[in-house]
Parts: structure tokens; C-alpha cells; sequence
């Protein structure tokens, strides 16, 4: 009797978490956000669209040709999500209510007055100038009608280009043929078992049955999967650490067994071809930590983290104070994610590693001035230290002082140099009010450092090598922050200037782009 082939998912195959047609990222799952960006954002770019489909369609992403399938996907949102739009527009007016009334008297009498989506589950506050506030209990959330797992979904695809994906933000991903969707919400643990295809085949049988009436058409399945084994994955034992440049802000650490995974936003390779990479496929079975510095979708992407839930140990999150409605914990988005082991430790506090450890860094700027989570990393891999600093604004050279003082000269630094920065409200305008003072808004950019900060940085730090990241040059990138910049962007001239001033001063500095291995014994 031959043996039964088995199959593993083919590194062309994109698998794209949705929740109800839209992809999944923070603001689409963690209930409060969810709730304010279906009302405030998905339903009024939908009907606009359907006002004038023609005019629309570009922006949009969808052709005129399938309005109809928007309509229907606005009405299927509308009944579906309703508990979502009724909690978006208690906010909304309690909010207000509380900045019209509440003047520094006892907040006793405001409980009385919250609408029934707030009852329960949120805290009135006032700050110490007398500013009221109100505070979610956001773990109720979770377990109420606002977490709405139902609406989850991935879809199964081929990836022809990296051009191909529609953009994150504006459009709804409608399906197309050949691709399957399965209803499933993320927490379930049978997405482990979809993911392990990656590295270790199985029979057909087995992934039809997993998939249920998603996978029923093989036709539509087979062209998923392929028969060639995976490449096997080789531990690296030295001399030194490696650090893998997977690109914008990945970084893989490989250091005396123990591997690391810094902001993971990985692509399947396109059928077409394109810039080479690193997949999922290319990973280790296990990786021990996977460090988070913030949530913009370029750094903390779920579609990454739950393709590889079951190879990690611990998923570290930078802490929230909750104190914003829009600062959800990433620890709880976690849990809600099927995560067990979850970290979210206090600045300066330290994980273990094998002669070294991970310290949480402060991370200064890159949100407007709003108080949401986010952290940088030191890690520490004999006396070698590297700081992944993402998108740092230096605007407070003392702190890299400290920084030093601390921990230790800083030999390596990770940074980028956004100098522009997107407006203070990209991707977030519907936590906003919407009355406010927009001519003040206008300085405050989500911006990272530009040369002269950078190399005040550096300086401080003691850094003798700077690698210049997290710059959206990757093509995989597209559907997050639109086309790869050009040499005239500001950031890359802004870039150019900074390797050149620290070249100057005899530092290593180098602009990563694509796959590439870096040494730090060399």
C-alpha cells in the first residue's frame, strides 16, 4: 500500500484574520476601539462609497461593479454590530455631557445619568486640575456583547504580488474565487493546528477535516498546499549573538539557544516573485520571547502573531495605563487572541537570558502626545547591548544619559528617522472628539527622530553601530503604509543625512532593506 501524501501550507499562502470583511488589527477587535471605529469609520466610508460607487472606487478599494455587495455588507453590519454602535454613541454623549457638566463637584451623581452601554463597566474620574474622566473597566468588556468572537474569520489565499492585498485601513476585504474562509474565532485552538502546517506536513484528510465546510471544495484547497518538505531550521551556535533583519522593524535574535522576535510582521512570498525574505517557514519551531514595541500595525500585526502563537513562549506587551479610552491593554487584546503566556512588564524591569537579559526602555514620542502603550528594548547578549528603539523621538537627550548610566554603554542602536511623521489622528481620528482645536494638533506629528536628535542619541548612548529601520522599504509593507519610499522622501533624505554625520564620526551605520544577517562579534 503507497503512502498517503501529506501537505504543508505552500509559502505562498496568505492567511488573513477578518473580523466581519475587515482586517484584523487592534482597532477591530479590542471591544471600545471596535466599537468606535465600526460608527465612526467603517458604516460612514461604506455609505459614502455607495452614494457614488464610481467617484469612490479608488479610494475605497472596491469597484463600482460590487456595491451591491457593499450594501449588503453595511446591513449585515448594522444588525450584527448593533450592541457596538449603541456603546459608540453612549461614549460619544456621555462624554460630552461630563466635559458640559462635570466642574470639580462629586462625580456621585453622573452614575445615575450614564447610559445603559456604560453601566457597570466604566469609572468616572476626575485628574488632579479638576479634567473629568472616564475610565473602562476593560476586562468586563471582554466578557460582554461587545466582544463579539462570531464575527471572526480568516480568509485562505494565494498571494500573486505584494501589490495584491487591498489596503488595511480603507478597504473591506470582499471575497474573491479561490479563496476559503473559515468562520473561526481567534482564540480557538485549532488555529495552532492550521499554523503547524507551516514546518510539519499533514494528510489531506486531516486539514479538510480541521478546515470543516471551509475546506469541502480540494480544488479550491490543493493550490494552498505543496508536498516539498520544509527547509530545516539550523540553531545558530556563534561566535556571538546573530541578529536576522527580516525587514521594516523585525529583527530576530538568536543568542546561546535561545531565540528572540522583535515586532514580527512577516509576508507569504508572492507567486509573481519579488524582493526576497525570510517566511514563516524560515523561523525557529520555537521562539522563547516575542517583544512588542507598540501597537501601529507596522509594529504589532495580528496576523503575524497568531500564525505563530504556538511556537512562542512568552509575548511581552508594553503596559497601558488605561487611563484613554483608546489606550486598550495589549495584554487583554492578547488573552482574547488565545495567548496564555503573556508578559507586560514595567519599564526597567528585566527578562532572563542565557548570560544576558531583556530590559524594558522608555520609548519617548511617535503618538501625538497621546498616552498609549508602548515600549523600546534593551537586550543585553554578553556585554554586548542593542537597543530596538522603533520609532523614538530623542527630543530628551538626558534620558539616553540615564539610559547609559543604568545599563551599560549601549553599543547598538535600531532606530528610524520618520521626520514627517503621519497627523497626530492617522488611523485613530475616531477616538477623537469631535469638536476640538485643530489648529493646535497641527505640530503634533507621530514622528520618530531626525538626524541631529539621532546623533545626540547615539552619543549619549555610547553607540558604535546604528542600523536605520523601520523605513517601510519593504514591498510586503504596501498595504500597510502604501509604496516604498523614494530617495526624495523627507525620511530618506533625512536618513542619508544621519549615515552620513555618524559615518563621520566612526560609527558602523548601514539602512537595512530586505533579508539580511547581522553579526555583532564581527
Amino acid at each position: 500500500m503507497s503512502e498517503q501524501p501529506t501537505y504543508r501550507l505552500d509559502v505562498s499562502t496568505c492567511i488573513a484574520p477578518l473580523v466581519q470583511s475587515w482586517a484584523a488589527w487592534w482597532m477591530t477587535v479590542a471591544p471600545v476601539p471596535a466599537s468606535l471605529h465600526v460608527r465612526n469609520y467603517q458604516l460612514p466610508l461604506l455609505k459614502t462609497y455607495l452614494l457614488n460607487p464610481d467617484f469612490h472606487a479608488r479610494h475605497v478599494g472596491i469597484p463600482a461593479s460590487r456595491a451591491s455587495e457593499v450594501k449588503e455588507l453595511v446591513q449585515k453590519t448594522q444588525q450584527a454590530q448593533a450592541e457596538r454602535i449603541r456603546l459608540a454613541e453612549a461614549l460619544e454623549s456621555f462624554q460630552r455631557l461630563l466635559l458640559e457638566e462635570a466642574k470639580g463637584q462629586s462625580m456621585e451623581p453622573f452614575y445615575a445619568k450614564l447610559p445603559e452601554p456604560l453601566r457597570g463597566r466604566v469609572e468616572l474620574l476626575y485628574d488632579y486640575h479638576g479634567r473629568p474622566s472616564l475610565r473602562v473597566l476593560e476586562g468586563m468588556m471582554y466578557r460582554g456583547p461587545c466582544h463579539q468572537r462570531e464575527l471572526q474569520s480568516l480568509r485562505l489565499l494565494r498571494l500573486e504580488s505584494d501589490a495584491g492585498r487591498p489596503d488595511l485601513l480603507t478597504t473591506p476585504v470582499l471575497s474573491e474565487p479561490g479563496q476559503l474562509e473559515w468562520q473561526v474565532p481567534f482564540e480557538d485552538k485549532r488555529l495552532d493546528a492550521l499554523f503547524a502546517l507551516d514546518l510539519e506536513p499533514r494528510p489531506l484528510g486531516f486539514i479538510q477535516e480541521l478546515l470543516g465546510p471551509a475546506a469541502a471544495n480540494g480544488t479550491e484547497l490543493l493550490p494552498l498546499l505543496t508536498e516539498t518538505p520544509a527547509r530545516p531550521y539550523t540553531p545558530w551556535e556563534g561566535p556571538g549573538p546573530r541578529l536576522r533583519y527580516l525587514g521594516h522593524a523585525c529583527v530576530l535574535i538568536e543568542w546561546k539557544g535561545t531565540t528572540v522576535l522583535v515586532d514580527p510582521v512577516l509576508s507569504a512570498t508572492p507567486t509573481s516573485g519579488g524582493l526576497p525574505r525570510l517566511g514563516f517557514q524560515d523561523l525557529p519551531p520555537r521562539i522563547d520571547y516575542v517583544l512588542i514595541t507598540h501597537s501601529h500595525y507596522d509594529h504589532l500585526s495580528i496576523e503575524t502573531l497568531l500564525r505563530l502563537r504556538h511556537r512562542i513562549g512568552q509575548l511581552v506587551l508594553p503596559r497601558s495605563s488605561g487611563l484613554l479610552v483608546g489606550d486598550y491593554s495589549p495584554k487583554l487584546l492578547a488573552r482574547s487572541l488565545g495567548f496564555e503566556r503573556v508578559l507586560e512588564p514595567e519599564l526597567y524591569e528585566s527578562l532572563p537570558l542565557p548570560d544576558g537579559e531583556i530590559v524594558i526602555a522608555p520609548f519617548l514620542g511617535e503618538h501625538g502626545d497621546i498616552g498609549h502603550a508602548k515600549s523600546a528594548y534593551v537586550v543585553r547578549m554578553g556585554e554586548q547591548r542593542v537597543l530596538f528603539a522603533a520609532d523614538s523621538l530623542g527630543v530628551d537627550e538626558t534620558l539616553y544619559r540615564h539610559m547609559r548610566k543604568d545599563l551599560g554603554p549601549i553599543q547598538t542602536v535600531f532606530m528610524n528617522t520618520e521626520v514627517e511623521g503621519s497627523p497626530l489622528t492617522w488611523t485613530i481620528e475616531v477616538l477623537f472628539p469631535k469638536k476640538r482645536d485643530r489648529k493646535l494638533e497641527e505640530s503634533r506629528r507621530c514622528r520618530g527622530s531626525n538626524a541631529a536628535e539621532a546623533l545626540r542619541m547615539l552619543e549619549q548612548l555610547g553607540a558604535t553601530r546604528l542600523y536605520n529601520y523601520a523605513m517601510g522599504l519593504e514591498p510586503w509593507f504596501t498595504q500597510i503604509m502604501g509604496p516604498p519610499a523614494s530617495p526624495e522622501e523627507p525620511r530618506m533624505k533625512e536618513s542619508e543625512r544621519l549615515l552620513t554625520a555618524a559615518r563621520a564620526r566612526g560609527l558602523r551605520a548601514e539602512r537595512l532593506h530586505g533579508h539580511q544577517d547581522l553579526f555583532l562579534a564581527e
